[in-house]
């Protein structure tokens, strides 16, 4: 028992130095890089870090609130439990990086590739998502109410339980995307594209949906009550069972668009 808690002792000696001037170097901007670090629980609280390369990198724990990150790289990343609050990450590449449970309330992330990255259950309220790349990423039991995803590339992402609440996500494409018992309520998504979608026990209540599209969705069990539509918004869709826009609920049995 002595002689491993001497190598553990041994180990820590050994090792905190490294990472305090890993973590001093990049604050101060003496390097530029540091792929596959351990980074773990570290401070950059404000630091300026943009375009700096943190590829592979452990970065769970660790605190970037208010951080200058635009440009950032971290693809590839673990980043579990990590504060991006308010933390500046424009043009940030971040695809199949691990975020799950991570904080990114009014975060500025347009332009962000977060292609494959998982999203779990992270906290992205009021975040600002502009025109970011998200294909078959992860969002599940995500809150992401308040926010702004205009012109987002959601393809074949997954929404379990999601809050997408008082949302923009005009002109955003979600096709081929999974969606179960989501919440979209009062969002707007004008425009965006929900073709060959799968939702199900989704609430778009009072969502604004003129001239979005659902062509060969299959939407089930789901609230469109007082939602803004078009003649042609829910043309090609299967439509089962769901509270249509003026209230009333479907008969049994899948209808076409009707």
């Amino acid at each position: 028992m002595r002689m491993l808690m001497a190598a553990a002792t041994l180990a820590l000696f050994t090792t905190s130095p490294v990472f305090a001037d890993q973590v001093a170097d990049l604050i101060a901007g003496k390097i530029k890089a540091c792929q596959n670090c351990d980074l773990h629980d570290a401070n950059f609280k404000k630091a300026e870090l943009a375009g700096v390369d943190l590829t592979g990198a452990n970065l769970s724990g660790a605190t970037f609130h208010r951080a200058d990150l635009r440009g950032v790289i971290l693809t590839g990343v673990t980043a579990i439990g990590t504060n991006f609050n308010l933390a500046d990450l424009t043009q940030a590449q971040m695809a199949k990086g691990n975020f799950t449970r991570s904080m990114f309330y009014d975060a500025r992330m347009s332009g962000v590739d977060l292609s494959g990255a998982n999203l779990t259950e992270t906290r992205m309220q009021e975040v600002r998502l502009t025109s970011a790349k998200l294909p078959g990423a992860v969002l599940d039991r995500a809150i992401v109410h308040d926010a702004v995803l205009n012109n987002c590339d959601l393809t074949g992402a997954s929404f379990q339980a999601t809050n997408l609440e008082r949302t923009r996500v005009e002109r955003s494409k979600f096709t081929g995307a999974t969606m179960y018992a989501v919440s979209f309520g009062k969002s707007s998504a004008a425009r965006a594209d929900f073709s060959g979608t799968t939702i199900a026990q989704a609430d778009f209540y009072g969502v604004d949906l003129r001239l979005a599209k659902f062509d060969g969705a299959k939407v089930s069990a789901s609230r469109f009550t007082l939602a803004s539509t078009d003649d042609n918004t829910f043309s090609g869709a299967i439509l089962t069972n769901n509270f249509m826009p003026d209230g009333r609920l479907q008969t049994q049995g899948p209808s076409d668009g009707k």
